[in-house]
Order: structure tokens, then sequence, then C-alpha cells
């Protein structure tokens, strides 16, 4: 702030100087005005003005609307107008033939008025995650965007009157289509903050408040879509190839069909719930964690995916419009139907209580195959130890259910209820001890082999030792009967 108060004062003082010399030579109104504008230096310290004025008018509606910036807005805020600024510069060679001091001047504006859009987006998404918000923000913030709508208006219907009365492309075509964008995403920013206060109204049970935000993002990705093509077909069409539109372009189309995707998967599969989820028993909810991650609240009623886990059905539907995996493992929610096998869509389609089995072997169904088939796989962990005299990781306790077998009751209810029978507590036990042992063999087979290494580099050295003092020795003898 000391320093915009330091550059607007010297800003202040330049201007005055350059007016009053341009009164004092020229003694008259018109030709001290007609001085200032073909003045060089009278028209950059003009220029130099105007841009302190509109910065200290940023601050000013920064401080009333949105007061001190976080940390994560100043981020932002910086990330977005360096990019902005190379859109900018690109559009400016685009339209070099209707450059002039005026154009500048709503360039500047318009990067102005972008960042405020900015930050209030940002505002929003910070009031939407906060549980405690005062009054005093929601009347800020509603006022702000209200403002900022105000303006957006303003500025499209100036320059869409000035094309409909021209009736030719011109600089106007890219103002107009620019505040038309800022329009429509404040609009959507502002009904997705009333869907908030509608939530928060009704104390975080309002059901629908996912859906409507998810097809109102849909449409503004649509709206922005078809904008987007239609500019970039007037100015390819009156100027050339617009190169500051191709990354917006792309980045529109790719989020659009993203949610394109994500709808459809959505409708594939809430519309044909009860059959793809069933409901889970009274034992399963009794046998395990009743709380549903999702929500943080106890179950008596749930759905059951196919890894096994348990959610509200509402949960469910709602965590399923922005992702297609179980929220506690990852697994996804319906395999895909061309059965990809690679290793983590297998996980994923086997879920977490089945165990993977190497190719080319068959475990034994009779008689604990969990167990042989771990203590295998354990050995070729030993024996890569051996090979590479180091340890290798280990599965995690989150992860041990998937290489015991399917006998583990991981799917029913979870890791942390062991509610197995006692045969099959045996199993593990014995499992366990067979590890201990082919770990304890491993770790002595490496340590008697260290020990033998070093054994040898001893007595090589003590070879060589007693090989340097007999030639020294011999070569003394020499030298003494040379000497007699």
């Amino acid at each position: 702030m000391m320093r915009l108060q330091t550059y607007a004062g010297l800003s202040v003082i330049a201007t005055l100087a350059a007016i009053y010399h341009a009164f004092s030579s020229r003694g008259q109104f018109y030709p001290a005005m007609v001085y200032l504008s073909t003045s060089k230096i009278s028209l950059v310290l003009l220029l130099n003005m105007a841009l302190a004025i509109m910065c200290i008018l940023w601050q000013l509606t920064k401080k009333v609307f949105l007061g001190t910036l976080r940390e994560a807005e100043a981020e932002r805020l910086n990330e977005q107008s360096w990019r902005e600024l190379m859109e900018i510069l690109f559009a400016i060679t685009i339209f070099r033939q209707d450059f002039s001091v005026m154009f500048l001047a709503m360039v500047t504006g318009l990067l102005f008025i972008k960042s405020l859009h900015w930050l209030a987006q940002k505002r929003v998404e910070h009031i939407e995650t906060t549980p405690a918000v005062t009054k005093l923000s929601h009347i800020r913030i509603v006022s702000f965007m209200g403002f900022l709508l105000l303006i957006d208006s303003i500025f499209l219907y100036n320059y869409m009157n000035h094309l409909i009365q021209t009736r030719h492309a011109s600089v106007s075509l890219f103002f107009a289509f620019e505040y038309m964008i800022l329009t429509t995403t404040t609009v959507a920013t502002f009904v997705k903050y009333v869907f908030h206060v509608c939530d928060m109204l009704m104390e975080g049970q309002w059901e629908r408040k996912a859906v409507y935000t998810f097809y109102l993002e849909l449409i503004r990705d649509l709206l922005h879509l078809t904008m987007y093509m239609c500019f970039f077909l007037m100015i390819f069409i009156n100027y050339g190839v617009p190169l500051h539109l191709i990354r917006e372009l792309y980045e529109t189309f790719r989020n659009f069909k993203s949610r394109v995707a994500d709808y459809i998967r959505y409708r594939k599969v809430t519309s044909n719930m009860n059959d793809l989820f069933p409901e889970a028993t009274p034992e399963e909810l009794n046998g395990g964690d009743t709380i549903c991650i999702i929500c943080r609240e106890e179950m008596t009623t749930a759905k059951k995916l196919v890894c096994g886990h348990l959610f509200h059905v509402n949960c469910l539907r709602s965590w399923l419009e922005r992702q297609h995996t179980c929220p506690t493992c990852r697994a996804l929610v319906v395999p895909p139907e061309n059965g990809t096998d690679v290793a983590g869509s297998r996980y994923a389609q086997q879920g977490p209580g089945t165990s993977f089995t190497p190719q080319g072997s068959q475990a034994d169904p009779r008689t604990n195959s969990h167990v042989s088939q771990h203590q295998a796989r354990l050995q070729a962990a030993a024996a890569a130890a051996a090979i590479y005299e180091k340890s290798i990781v280990y599965p995690s306790a989150q992860m041990l259910p998937c290489y015991l077998g399917a006998n583990m009751p991981f799917g029913d209810s979870s890791w942390n209820n062991l509610s197995t029978s006692d045969t099959q507590l045996e199993a593990h036990r014995i499992s366990l001890q067979q590890q201990i042992e082919i770990l304890r063999s491993q770790l002595t087979l490496l340590q008697s082999s260290k020990t033998q290494r070093a054994a040898a580099a001893v007595g090589a050295s003590d070879g060589k030792g007693k090989a340097i003092s007999f030639e020294s020795a011999q070569k003394g003898q020499a030298e003494g009967q040379t000497g007699s």
C-alpha cells in the first residue's frame, strides 16, 4: 500500500508539472490542450496518471468489497495476471491496425476487471468451504457480484451497440466477447452462491444441491464453448488465426467433454443403483463401522459397493457426480466393460477382499491356498533381498488382505473386524511363523556371507603384507653382499 501511495504521489507531481509547463508556455487553453495531446512526454505522463488512478480505484474496490486478501487469493491473482497478460499481448498483435491510446486504455481496464472476477470466484469458493461466515461477508460478496454484473452489462451493451451500428468487425468484437464471457461467469458464480445459501438455510440437508450445481457447471461450459467457437470463427474470417484463443478453446472443450462423460456415467450408474448396489444387511451394518465416510453420520440403511464398503444412498449418489471410484479404497464402482487387465484396474475390479494369483500358477482350493501363494511371494522377495542385499518393502496393514487371499473377511466388514473362525486364525498364525522363519534364515545367510567376505579381505591383506616384508628382506641381503 505504501508503494502505491508513493507511486500515486509521484505521478500527481509529474502530471501537475506537465500541465503547468503546457499552460505557461502556450498561455491559452486550446493551444495547451493541443500541446498535451501531441507531446510524447506529456502524453506518457498523462497515461501514467490514468494508470495510477485505475490502481487506486482497484484497491478501493477490493478494500470495500473483499477486505484483506487471503494467501490463496493473492497467489491466484498473480498466476492469472501473468497468463492473461500474455494472452492480451497476443490479442494486440491481431488487432494491431486498431491500436491506439484508447485501445490500450480499454485493454488495461479489461485486465483490472478480470482480476476482480477472479477474486470474486475465489472468495465464493472460500465461503462454500467455511462453516462459519459472518453476515457482513455475505453482504459484501453479494454486493460485489452485483457490482461486477453491472459493470459487465454496461460494457457489453456499449460494445454490442457499436458493432450493430457500424456493422463492421473491429476491436469492439474482442471486448464484446470478453465481457460476454465475464457476464456468464458472474451469473454462474452468483447462482452457485445462491445454491450454497439455500443449503446452509436447510442446515446442509439439501440433497439436490450437488445435482443442480453439476447441471449449472455443465450449462456454463456449454455456453462458453459455443461463444469461444463463434468468436474463433469470426476472428479467423476477418483477421486470421487467433493465437490467444487456442488454449482457452482447448481447455473449455476439454472441461465440457469431461463433464459430459461424467454426466453420462452418472446417469448410467444412478439409473440402475438398486441392481448394481444391493442393500446392506443388518449383519453387515452391525458387524462393521456404521459411519458413512462421506457425510460422517451413522448409517441405518446403506448401499454396498462391489468392494464391500457401505454408504448412504444419497451420499453415494452425490459422490458419483464427481468420482467413479470408492471413497475408501479407490476401487472402480462399476467395472469397465472391456475388462482391461492392468494391475490397477484389476485390483479395482476384484476389490480388496480378493487375492492376486500369478500368471501360470493355480492355487489349490482344497487346503490353505492363500498360505502357499503368500509363501511363494515371500520367498521371491527374500531371494531378491539376498541378491541386492537390501530388504524389499512389505505390504502395509491396509493392503495385506489383498495378498493373504479371499478367506480374509475384508469385503464383508473391514480389515479391523477380525471375526474369523479358529481354523482361519490358525492358518494365519502358521503363515506368519513361516514368514518369520524364512526371513530369519535369509538374515543368517546374509550375515554369514558378509562375515566370510570380511575374513577373506583380512586374509588377503595379511598375505600381501607378508609378501612385501619377504621381498624387502631379500633386497637387504643382496645389498649387504654387494657392499662386502
